[in-house]
């Protein structure tokens, strides 16, 4: 069976490998010159950056990275970390600590007044999360479209699950109220680690969701040497490895129905027939690719989705003297008032990480979530500069404070505003991470992956189960078990 897949990220990636170990046809079209999408890298002289964060999860044993690289026999360099990150916030710094015990000690003896509500919520998101863990584990797709859809989620029942499934339409924030901790400094703590996993903060996340969201990092949180795009080219060369084709540089700018299965278009004008179509680009791309009466189908069926709207991303890629940040931590969050989420993040290289740099200096990605209609008039050059240089600057204040020594040297010092995602990634108007994951958006009110067309599927971060590289994975998964997968 020939199968087209569009994109290169995690995503189509995972797609692509999976059904190319089954004997499928595979080619997998990427517009840009890299791999890995937002999970991508680029290079500025001897420095490398991830596009975006480095953090890990999902590669511990039994975990969604490491099951599928172990079935495609391919492995990369990840590192345990027991501090998962620090998190700065009113002039408190809160240790996220892998062991969950510890970093239960550790909100106790920040917040010693809110210490016994603190630990009874954290108690019931743990004890959701290890109840639909065999829900978890199986991975089923929701909303349901197929019987065997349905199947893999009804193997993972346990009736101990239906307690949490009355929580399935409650938002996180009736469970901190309700524990009275709305409106406290631990609900903004909550709400900077919600908004990168979920792309909503605490009181709008679906609490069955956010309960994974902080389980996660007690699962398994892990330092990847050079950044997470090594995981999409492990991807990409067991595509190759197993007779797939893998092709940079090609976008697909037209998706036609025909008799004998689809026809896509480059913007060379060439030509390619599959039989099997897998978008692993967001929705609102895929429905510009579309034509004919599959466009007016397509649009029929994820027409709230196209509708909704999303964050966008401001990044900040800068160098910093080994001086500096000897003794930091790799990872941080710094909340301050001025950016609209709350909240930055900064990724920091490894002081031995040579595939970022050889120089005795660290690579840092900072990023924090825009709202993309102050943005609207980006292409206005002027506007768009005038608003680049506003965000640099906070986010140096934010990189001032992670690392109090730094004197504002850099040798690289690189803005990425949405236009730059439009312009390297494709992403439609800079939108990066999906759709918020409320009670209303989520779970059974996600898209799924089978379209209503024949043999044309969806994956990535816009389709159940939403951000991230266990998300777009799984999503990608999801895809190949439909073409005939058994992982």
């Amino acid at each position: 069976m020939r199968i087209g897949i569009i994109g290169g990220g995690v995503a189509g990636l995972t797609t692509g490998a999976l059904a190319s170990r089954i004997g499928h046809d595979v080619t997998v079209y990427e517009s840009s010159r890299e791999w890995g999408g937002c999970a991508g890298k680029f290079e500025r002289g001897d420095y490398r950056f991830p596009a975006g964060a480095t953090l890990g999860m999902g590669f511990e044993p039994g975990g969604l990275h490491e099951r599928v690289l172990s079935y495609l026999g391919e492995t990369i360099d990840v590192r345990p970390l027991t501090e998962v990150m620090q998190i700065h916030l009113d002039g408190q710094t809160v240790h996220y600590l892998q062991d969950r015990d510890l970093f239960l000690a550790e909100l106790e003896s920040i917040f010693p007044e809110l210490a016994p509500r603190i630990r009874a919520f954290l108690n019931e998101v743990w004890t959701d999360f290890e109840t639909i863990r065999p829900l978890f584990e199986t991975l089923p797709a929701l909303p349901f479209r197929t019987i065997r859809d349905a199947s893999v989620a009804i193997r993972a029942f346990r009736p101990a699950q239906l307690r949490s499934f009355r929580k399935l339409y409650r938002p996180l924030g009736t469970t901190l109220k309700r524990h009275r901790l709305n409106g406290t400094a631990f609900e903004r703590v909550i709400d900077g680690i919600l908004l990168d996993s979920l792309q909503t903060g605490a009181r709008e996340a679906s609490h069955l969701l956010a309960a994974v969201a902080l389980s996660i990092y007690h699962e398994g949180a892990y330092y990847v040497d050079g950044g997470l795009y090594t995981l999409a080219h492990a991807l990409e060369r067991s595509i190759r490895r197993d007779d797939g084709k893998t092709i940079l540089g090609r976008q697909i700018v037209k998706i036609e129905r025909i008799a004998d299965g689809w026809l896509l278009t480059d913007r060379r004008g060439r030509l390619d027939l599959v039989d099997v179509v897998v978008s692993a680009i967001p929705l609102e791309a895929t429905a510009q690719l579309v034509t004919g009466q599959a466009a007016r189908q397509f649009h029929r069926q994820y027409g709230r989705q196209l509708e909704r709207s999303q964050w966008g991303t401001f990044s900040l890629y800068v160098t910093l003297p080994e001086a500096a940040c000897t003794g930091r931590p790799l990872f941080q969050q710094v909340y301050s008032d001025d950016l609209p989420s709350g909240h930055a993040f900064i990724s920091m290289s490894d002081a031995d990480d040579t595939r970022r740099t050889e120089r005795p200096e660290r690579t840092l990605t900072v990023s924090t979530h825009i709202d993309l209609s102050e943005w609207q008039a980006w292409k206005d050059k002027e506007t768009y500069e005038k608003l680049e240089t506003e965000w640099t600057e906070r986010l140096v204040k934010a990189v001032r404070r992670a690392f109090p020594s730094w004197t504002g040297t850099s040798s690289v010092f690189l803005p990425g505003g949405p236009g730059a995602w439009v312009k390297y990634t494709k992403r439609p108007h800079g939108a990066v991470g999906g759709y918020a994951q409320t009670p209303q958006q989520a779970l059974f009110h996600a898209a799924s992956y089978r379209t209503n067309l024949p043999n044309f599927y969806v994956c990535g971060d816009t389709v159940f189960p939403g951000a991230g590289t266990i998300g777009a994975m799984t999503s990608g998964l999801h895809v190949a078990r439909a073409l005939g997968s058994k992982l």
